[in-house]
């Protein structure tokens, strides 16, 4: 029994070796196996209400910005919940990256001057933000100028009973976007840190992009933590993922004046400890029902 077991463990360690080694030219279907031939991105849909990030992998060495806006013309998976604020039937024209900017000329079936228009351009402008590299989006329709050198705008990120969901924020600094998140949106549907939660340290170093945050531990949080851990769990993805927006920002180490456990500790892996922006905001595997 131990020598199969032995050759087994052999077979097994080869099998890996061996794929880590297969050629870059690996199939579409084959890549979804081994995580290390695929990338994750971030496509920006709405539930109607709010801006929705949906998270996807996608196979690495493609060029990426338009595989990216191609698989956001193509529109979310079924039965995820969530639409497409782009039409259906818009083509990609040309997108190409030159010095940060994705110059991304669309066809007629983009929509014009209405707030379906603006709500398509936010989904394609943040879309290709996401992506790295791309800092700006200068978006025309048949070669036609619509958008020019459009920055990202911030989004700040709440808890839903589907997942996380946000809202834009004019705000140009992570402490100014922190403090409006703080406030609140007051909307029944989604969840952020409980209203009675107080900053009580703001520590930023930008030689290293860390971000360290003290909150106050109130009943709130604590109820929040008991009662609903989901939610308790996407708010503080929706805090890190909220500061993490600006470029300034690359880990957030979150505090609850000492608490090393929230609830039953299924937060416990978030508090204390840096955390870099999340890579899946919202799988969207799990989104389907």
């Amino acid at each position: 029994m131990k020598t199969r077991a032995v050759l087994g463990l052999v077979i097994l360690l080869g099998a890996g070796f061996g794929a880590r080694n297969l050629p870059q030219n690996v199939s579409s279907g084959l890549a979804a196996w081994w995580p290390w031939t695929t990338t994750t991105v971030t496509l920006y849909f709405s539930d109607g209400r709010f801006i929705v990030p949906v998270s996807r992998r996608m196979t690495r060495n493609v060029d990426l910005p338009r595989a990216a806006l191609r698989a956001l013309l193509a529109g979310p998976a079924p039965r995820t919940g969530v639409k497409n604020p782009v039409p259906e039937g818009v083509e990609i024209r040309s997108v190409e990256v030159r010095a940060g900017v994705a110059h991304v000329d669309l066809s007629s079936a983009f929509p014009g001057t209405s707030s379906r228009a603006r709500d398509a351009e936010t989904a394609v402008i943040e879309t290709m933000t996401a992506l790295p590299g791309v800092t700006s989006v200068s978006l025309s329709v048949e070669g036609k100028p619509s958008v020019d050198a459009a920055s990202r705008v911030p989004l700040l990120y709440y808890a839903s009973a589907n997942g996380i969901v946000a809202v834009p924020v004019s705000a140009s600094t992570p402490r100014a976007a922190l403090t409006t998140y703080l406030s609140g949106l007051r909307d029944p549907a989604i969840t952020g840190l409980p209203s009675d939660v107080r900053l009580l340290r703001y520590e930023h170093d930008p030689s290293d992009g860390s971000l360290s945050l003290n909150f106050s531990y109130t009943p709130s949080v604590r109820t929040l933590a008991l009662e609903h851990p989901e939610r308790m769990r996407l708010a503080l993805l929706g805090v890190i993922a909220s500061v993490t927006e600006f470029a300034s920002v690359r880990t957030v180490r979150l505090d609850f004046e000492g608490q090393t456990r929230l609830g039953l500790g299924q937060c416990s892996d978030l508090l204390r400890t840096p955390q870099p922006r999340p890579e899946l905001l919202n799988d969207e595997r799990l989104l389907q029902r």
